[in-house]
């Protein structure tokens, strides 16, 4: 391997009081880089994997939605590189003795794409717009009692009991985006489309053409935030060097590749591990495996028989060997790519790794199979499981799994389509069983309960009120220690309960093109801020 070519970005999330505050890179600076652009003007283009299946901020819990929204759109709080809490949008705030109450003074003067200029109503009318439509925030956000936008440039947040406001706020699944209210108003609860996508990143959305290219331009009457150095995180002082970025959906791994090779890509997402060799031997290419990056997981669909029986979806884990799974999706499970681990949180996680609830995990055995089968009255009934070749290692994991499940005498059949269908697909909560999929680094566990409390509606149906009570004591301003406890009792029963399988942990290489300066890998994202693309 060349080392000179390749970059393994370890980042090890922990937390002080439930908010992260700690990054570690090997090969990626830790400080923050200034704003002075090397260059100014250009545009890079990201060959990506799939299509966003939309661009409201709000309304989507995907990686492709969140790679696009975080240039348009800012939040009140936001993640630093240490995935501590920083100010994006808030001048800063004070807090009650109590902590019931949270007062936030907004920055001066902060534009929308359309020259508005934010106010504490356009805040308040993205919260109340947020509290409605975004998976699980009606949920988390219960303990908000009330709103008040005291001022043009103060809000105010009245909790009914002290609990985490800070991190929920910042969030990124689904991230709290503000808009402006008049376009709020225009849509209520319907998707916000084309140029009414308005925030005050600093790009601005240009046009959208589905399987062809989603462009954002530099907007003019951005100002970069003045109380930092350089970038960090989603946020600090962000400055858009290059002209316009295009972002083009190229679900064929080998083209990615390949028009990074003829230059006409400067980044590629997800290059497969085959490429990785060609891709260090050329000396204008930088290969990054960023670790930790994904969790392999299927989703299920509770509300279908038989996945309404527990005892069926606990045959489910006794058929899989998740080791050979991995391997499947890394050709030979080669430990940079791959490891098998049964915790929704990364080990480098330290906070909130455990195994809990892993008695099971990765110890197939058709013997059980057979016995939880039979309590199931399960006869055959074919379990449509979707799947897609826009992310290669989610399409070989469901191929392995599918495999697996067929050896043990449950009928899986695997259903193709691209990512934003199979998205599309999965909300109708018709005619499927498993959804095949993957979760980015949770930052903080109430994240979690976006895919695991009752009625959010990327739970697919399940609903246990043990678990929500565990997810409800998570959501509140507990000692660490106690927290922890409390998560470990969750892990536990996501896999008594079998709310969701992980299969195990998948650290995907991006590439990018020499000539672009200052480009840092960071969690899923990648950030074109602060980054000029050279002649």
């Amino acid at each position: 391997m060349n080392r000179t070519r390749r970059t393994l970005v370890v980042l090890i999330l922990t937390c002080v009081m439930g908010v992260p505050t700690a990054l570690v890179g090997l090969g990626a600076p830790l400080a923050a880089q200034t704003d002075a652009c090397a260059v100014s003007g250009g545009t890079i283009v990201a060959a990506m994997a799939t299509n966003p299946p939309t661009l409201d901020p709000m309304l989507s819990t995907t990686t492709a939605a969140r790679q696009i929204d975080v240039y348009l759109f800012e939040t009140l709080v936001t993640y630093d590189d240490s995935y501590s809490i920083i100010p994006q949008l808030a001048a800063g705030w004070t807090t009650s003795a109590n902590g019931l109450v949270y007062t936030f003074k907004l920055r001066g003067g902060v534009k929308f794409h359309n020259g508005q200029t934010m106010t504490a109503a356009d805040v308040k009318a993205s919260f109340d717009r947020y509290l409605k439509v975004a998976p699980g925030a009606a949920a988390r956000l219960a303990p908000i009692k009330a709103v008040t936008a005291v001022d043009n440039s103060t809000l105010r947040f009245d909790l009914t009991k002290d609990f985490p406001l800070l991190p929920n706020l910042a969030m990124p699944i689904p991230q709290l985006a503000v808009l402006p209210k008049s376009i709020i108003d225009k849509y209520g609860e319907k998707e916000i489309r084309g140029q009414d996508l308005v925030g005050t990143g600093p790009y601005q959305f240009a046009e959208w053409r589905p399987d062809v290219a989603v462009r954002v331009t530099r907007f003019a009457g951005y100002q970069p935030d003045p109380r930092f150095r350089g970038a960090t995180g989603f946020g600090g002082r962000r400055v858009a060097c290059v002209d316009q970025i295009g972002f083009i959906p190229a679900p064929e791994s080998g083209s990615r590749v390949a028009g990074l090779l003829t230059g006409a890509y400067d980044f590629a997402e997800a290059v497969p591990i085959t490429s990785v060799p060609q891709l260090e031997a050329t000396k204008n290419i930088t290969v990054a495996i960023v670790k930790p990056k994904w969790g392999i997981m299927i989703e299920l669909n509770h509300s279908q028989p038989p996945m309404n029986n527990l005892s069926f979806r606990k045959a489910l884990i006794a058929s899989l060997n998740m080791g050979q799974v991995l391997a499947a999706t890394s050709f030979g499970g080669r430990p940079e790519y791959v490891r098998t681990s049964s915790s929704i949180f990364f080990p480098e996680q330290k906070n909130w790794y455990t195994t809990a609830g892993s008695e099971f995990y990765n110890k197939p055995d058709l013997t059980r199979v057979k016995q939880l089968l039979a309590e199931a009255g399960y006869h055959n009934e074919p379990i449509t499981y979707l799947t897609n070749q826009d992310y290669d290692w989610m399409y070989k994991a469901s191929v392995a799994v599918a495999a697996q499940l067929q050896a043990a005498g449950i009928n899986a059949k695997l259903e193709l389509m691209d990512w934003p269908s199979q998205i599309q697909r999965a909300q109708s909560l018709k005619g499927w069983h498993m959804n095949q999929t993957g979760w980015s680094p949770r930052l903080d566990p109430i994240q979690t309960s976006v895919s695991l409390h009752c009625g959010s509606s990327a739970a697919y149906t399940y609903c246990n009120h043990t678990m929500d009570q565990l997810l409800d004591q998570l959501n509140t301003s507990l000692p660490l220690k106690e927290r922890q406890a409390v998560w470990t009792k969750v892990q536990q029963l996501v896999w008594d309960d079998v709310a969701v399988i992980r299969i195990g942990d998948y650290f995907e290489p991006e590439a990018t093109s020499t000539r672009l300066k200052g480009y840092r890998p960071f969690y899923v994202i990648p950030r074109f801020w602060n980054v000029s693309k050279t002649p």
